[in-house]
């Protein structure tokens, strides 16, 4: 099988399909990845020994921002023979090693990749983890999903139900979508040889509360809403610190430095810090008190919300998308509104005040993500739509 993703850097997609591919059954499935470039994603790949295989796509390409077709559409035709020629390296890769089904785990990918099965004649599934809605799509691509999924597919194989709602709504045939929730994977409850708790790496005294935003640093993720959040907590609880975990996402430094300047004008620089991308994820949650996810735009599925649960770990998350097939309010997690740091304050204060409700929420949050998301309903269900791809 051949797995194609466009991005270099690891985000839920990619932590996904990382997790299958450390578990699946390698005696009926023989797997390579395959990259329009090197970066973080790739060198994991390669600690993992997992098979990859780069195929270079002009960077440009690969860090086209969906929500603007006019810009999308310019740069394509500027790099429109790179492109062609990009395309057809792929398909001769594929055609020459003789692969049985081709996987597409993001956008870029299933467009660029239902192009070279079909010119490969192998049958190709989409693994959509997005939710096909304005703003964070522009309708250019919108109707471009809806061409491309409803001809080239056998199966899409969405992470959440809302995420199937919203390609029907636009057009995909219910019956060809199939919901395969993502699983916890195993590697997140295994403490490292020799690894340091980012509490003690802060030196951070053990009365200290931890309270972590873990993501991407893109708008969408609402890091912002987190930072002004901070004044209201430390107000009542002046010993508390906070983290942003995740790297900048293609570039996105303008953000950053709208980040670094809400942190400046609040005076809360010696209240939090950013960690950038970290490997050891499950020590850092495993570190927290409190675990929030603050994004604006909807979700199709919350991984890092996901994870903190497994840990047993309370959530504060905003109430979007397939967040709310994760999270029930006030009984494993607790929701609240985009765009509302006051919210966000009031919860943490609310946890951090009541040790019953704190303990409560985080166990049957643990028991939550062990029952609804486990690893191997999670593999053997991917496994077995992949043999029913390849059959077909």
């Amino acid at each position: 099988m051949a797995f194609l993703d466009h991005s270099p850097e690891i985000g839920g997609a990619e932590s996904s399909l990382l997790t299958f591919l450390r578990h699946m059954d390698e005696g009926r499935f023989e797997a390579t990845v395959l990259l329009p470039s090197e970066g973080p994603f790739s060198k994991k790949l390669e600690e993992e020994q997992i098979h990859i295989k780069i195929v270079d796509l002009p960077f440009p390409l690969i860090r086209l921002k969906r929500g603007n077709t006019l810009t999308s559409l310019l740069s394509f035709i500027f790099y429109l023979i790179p492109f062609q020629i990009f395309l057809v390296q792929l398909s001769t890769y594929l055609k020459k090693n003789r692969f049985d089904l081709i996987v597409t785990n993001t956008i870029k990918a299933h467009f660029y990749g239902s192009l070279a099965g079909w010119l490969c004649s192998i049958p190709i599934l989409w693994r959509f983890h997005d939710l096909l809605s304005a703003p964070d799509f522009s309708p250019g691509v919108i109707k471009a999903v809806h061409f491309f999924g409803k001809r080239f597919p056998k199966k899409i194989l969405a992470v959440s139900h809302i995420t199937k709602d919203h390609l029907v709504k636009h057009g995909l045939n219910q019956d060809k979508i199939e919901v395969i929730f993502s699983g916890i994977d195993d590697e997140l409850f295994k403490v490292r040889n020799g690894s340091k708790n980012i509490r003690e790496e802060l030196n951070l005294e053990g009365q200290v509360k931890l309270v972590g935003c873990i993501g991407r640093i893109i708008p969408q993720k609402g890091q912002k809403s987190f930072l002004l959040a901070i004044p209201g907590v430390i107000q009542n609880y002046p010993e508390t610190f906070f983290l942003i975990v995740g790297d900048l996402f293609l570039k996105e430094e303008t953000y950053k430095k709208e980040l670094l300047e809400i942190i400046k004008k609040n005076g809360i620089g010696r209240s939090v810090k950013f960690t950038g991308f970290r490997e050891d994820v499950g020590d850092v949650i495993r570190s927290l008190d409190i675990v929030v996810f603050p994004s604006i735009a909807p979700e199709s599925f919350g991984l890092s919300i996901l994870e903190a649960m497994a840990l047993g770990k309370p959530v504060i998350a905003t109430r979007v998308g397939g967040v709310c097939e994760m999270i029930e309010d006030g009984i494993d997690g607790i929701l609240i509104e985009p765009n509302h740091p006051d919210q966000i304050a009031d919860r943490i204060i609310r946890l951090f005040s009541h040790q019953d409700m704190y303990d409560r929420i985080g166990q049957r949050a643990k028991e939550t993500a062990n029952k609804k998301f486990s690893l191997k309903h999670y593999v053997t269900a991917m496994e077995r739509a992949f043999n029913e791809g390849i059959s077909k």
